[in-house]
């Protein structure tokens, strides 16, 4: 039962640094106790943490928002009862991430069940969706995120992982060159030692870019079964600690516990933050 069902004396404070899920979303207050009936601000703090290895998985995004609509729903003085998200909020961000989190071993939980919000007028509503052309649009492979749990959670989810350089070779295919393989079978070794044409996007999708520059890139791809190479992420090659900490877990990372190391690498970072700030 969501905490609005029941009458409680309710609360505006400042969303505090320490909440680290939601500080510098796109408003300052939030209500408490909150729709998920926390009363108070360390209790939202400990219940939010392991949620932004989900925000930081970038499955959509609208995550941030939703989960802070819950855990620190905003505030308005004037208005007695609490704003929720709205349904096609909470029915996005679950179309986009049940998949991954179940992939994990993590169910859509019961307290996010997307029945429970309405759509009207006064709840919490999705970003607006690009209203651009579809044409010359970013290619998802090319636009990926590069925090370290992005790049974990993609590496295994594709077959291939490669640092190579690239050659456009036309509007929906590159070049791979000098390629060194991260991940693969011994056969994907062999042939990316040679050039090898892949595909930017899915089939689906065309009509997208992705602007290939100099230098060396990492390459994240799947084979399909008519031995076609199609790019799931396309990332110029960093050199940010995220990055390096990516890269250098790939010899260790055991994909069939990668839920509990990704929140494990978030709640490190939650303590560095909140111990050094």
């Amino acid at each position: 039962m969501l905490s609005s069902d029941r009458p409680q004396a309710n609360k505006c404070i400042d969303i505090p640094k320490s909440l680290s899920l939601c500080y510098g979303i796109q408003y300052t207050t939030m209500r408490l106790p909150n729709l998920l009936d926390h009363e108070t601000i360390d209790e939202v703090i400990e219940q939010s943490t392991a949620w932004q290895s989900l925000v930081q998985l970038h499955c959509n995004p609208n995550t941030q928002l939703f989960l802070c609509s819950l855990f620190a729903p905003v505030c308005l003085p004037k208005v007695e009862k609490p704003i929720k998200p709205c349904r096609s909020l909470c029915e996005e961000v679950q179309n986009n991430c049940e998949d991954r989190m179940r992939s994990y071993g993590f169910p859509w939980p019961e307290m996010l069940r997307c029945d429970k919000f309405e759509d009207n007028d006064m709840c919490i509503k999705p970003f607006a969706a690009h209203t651009t052309s579809r044409v010359n649009h970013a290619c998802k492979s090319c636009a990926q995120a590069s925090t370290f749990e992005n790049i974990l959670d993609n590496f295994c989810r594709v077959t291939t992982v490669v640092r190579a350089r690239l050659r456009p070779h036309n509007d929906t295919h590159v070049l791979v060159k000098k390629a060194k393989t991260f991940k693969g079978t011994a056969n994907d070794r062999k042939r990316l030692m040679q050039d090898r044409l892949m595909r930017i996007s899915d089939l689906s999708d065309t009509t997208c870019t992705c602007p290939i520059a100099k230098g060396n890139f990492l390459i994240m791809a799947n084979d399909t079964d008519k031995g076609d190479l199609v790019a799931k992420l396309i990332m110029h090659w960093k050199h940010d600690t995220a990055f390096k900490n990516a890269i250098r877990k790939f010899r260790t990372v055991n994909c069939n516990t990668l839920g509990r190391e990704i929140r494990e690498s978030v709640l490190r970072q939650t303590y560095k933050r909140t111990t050094y700030n």
